[in-house]
């Protein structure tokens, strides 16, 4: 029983930034879900887009490609995906694990194995620790020198 749009199984290593986040969020006893709304699943693309829209107003963020500089889920995944580029993570690992559907013969030829993908996350978060490192030295010195 998969809840995928493709109804397949996903393998989505996460990294030491996502481990802890998802380590505080209080665990239901009834289900395994991690997106919750009042201990029950969001089982619909809309009310996670719902959400995501609250969550986004509550950050006083602008949501929605009709507004000026308005986010969507899919600038997330765009920033993640060019992010990973950078990375210098590979085209077919970064479609498998953004959940986009390899095209022509790369569905049936190329099948990243979970090592495969855990090696790719571990690649790319060495990557953003890096980037935030130089983004907070940056800040660090950019307020020093306001002092």
């Amino acid at each position: 029983d998969y809840r995928t749009k493709e109804g397949k199984k996903k393998i989505i290593p996460i990294n030491h930034h996502v481990e802890s986040v998802l380590s505080g969020i209080p665990r239901a006893i009834q289900h395994d879900f991690v997106i919750t709304f009042q201990g029950e699943p969001i089982r619909q693309k809309d009310g996670f887009k719902r959400s995501l829209k609250t969550a986004c107003k509550n950050a006083g963020i602008p949501y929605g490609r009709g507004e000026s500089d308005g986010m969507t889920l899919h600038d997330i995944r765009r920033t993640v995906k060019t992010n990973m580029l950078n990375a210098g993570i590979d085209k077919a690992i970064r479609d498998t694990l953004l959940g986009h559907s390899l095209e022509g013969m790369d569905r049936h030829y190329i099948v990243p194995d979970e090592r495969a993908l855990k090696k790719a996350m571990a690649r790319y978060t060495e990557w953003l620790d890096e980037k935030l490192k130089a983004a907070h030295k940056k800040l660090g010195q950019h307020l020093v020198n306001k002092l």
